[in-house]
Order: C-alpha cells, then sequence, then structure tokens
C-alpha cells in the first residue's frame, strides 16, 4: 500500500495520549517509541512493519538499545536520508548521551515538530524542535510506502 505523508502524520496523531510502556504496541493503552513508528507503519499497510514485528530480536531489547542492532534495523527496513532533508512523515533517530535510542516523526516542516513516544512525557506527544532536540538529532530515514 501507498500512503501519503499527511496520512500518516493523521494515522501517527491518534496515537497521540497513547501511554509510553516499554515493549508494547497498542494504540490506546501504551506503547514505546520504535512500536510506535511501526505500528503506525501497520496501520498504513507499510512493507517494512511485518518484517519489524517478525524479527525477534527487534522485539526484545533493553531500555538501553544496543547501538549497531538499532541503527542496522533502521538501515535494513528503512531508506536513510541527509539529516537535514527530511520531511513530513520522515523517521528521526535521536541519540542521548551520545547513544541512539529514540525515535520520532517530523509531524511539522515549518516550523519543525516531533511526534514521538516519550518516556519522558510517558506518553504519545508532538512538539517543536528547539535547539536542545536539535543537538540529538542522529539520522533521518525516509518509511518505503510513503509518497
Amino acid at each position: 500500500m501507498i500512503a501519503t505523508r499527511a496520512q500518516a502524520i493523521d494515522v501517527a496523531r491518534t496515537w497521540l495520549g497513547t501511554r509510553w510502556r516499554h515493549q508494547q504496541c497498542s494504540k490506546g493503552v501504551g506503547v514505546d517509541c520504535i512500536h510506535f513508528i511501526a505500528g503506525v507503519a501497520r496501520e498504513l499497510g507499510l512493507p517494512g512493519a511485518a518484517a519489524f514485528f517478525a524479527t525477534p530480536e527487534y522485539q526484545n531489547y533493553g531500555r538501553m538499545p544496543d547501538a549497531a542492532m538499532l541503527l542496522g534495523a533502521c538501515d535494513r527496513l528503512m531508506e536513510r536520508i541527509p539529516l537535514g532533508s527530511e520531511g513530513l512523515a520522515d523517521v528521526l533517530v535521536i541519540q542521548f548521551d551520545k547513544h541512539p535510542m529514540h525515535f520520532a516523526f517530523v509531524s511539522e516542516v515549518a516550523p519543525r515538530r516531533l511526534l514521538h513516544a516519550w518516556l519522558g512525557a510517558r506518553k504519545v506527544v508532538e512538539h517543536g524542535i528547539d535547539s536542545k532536540w536539535q543537538g540529538r538529532l542522529l539520522r533521518a530515514y525516509h518509511l518505503p510506502g510513503v509518497a
């Protein structure tokens, strides 16, 4: 299936307020950051979602994920794009303390906003990208099947 960027963000916004829960993917009940991205992809019928949910190592990870596994999975399941070139519904990999460990959708381009399941807020939230968030951005990806 092909979804538009606007459709992807519309679906992602239906998750707003869903509580943050490690290794969960249930809209309205609980979700973590990577399962939020995967859950939206699954709702849209995107090709990488089935591969994500069918791969055991992508489902069983600690709160401090293995960087090589995480970035390798991103490279296998999504199309890497230059950081700074991302558009609506593209996925950002975010680092904390130099460790890649978080994912967010770009929900607005000008001004740029993030839509993500964030432990700090304990739920799925949407907010602007200030200088603090900007400094955490590590990589950008495009979801296959979103046009």
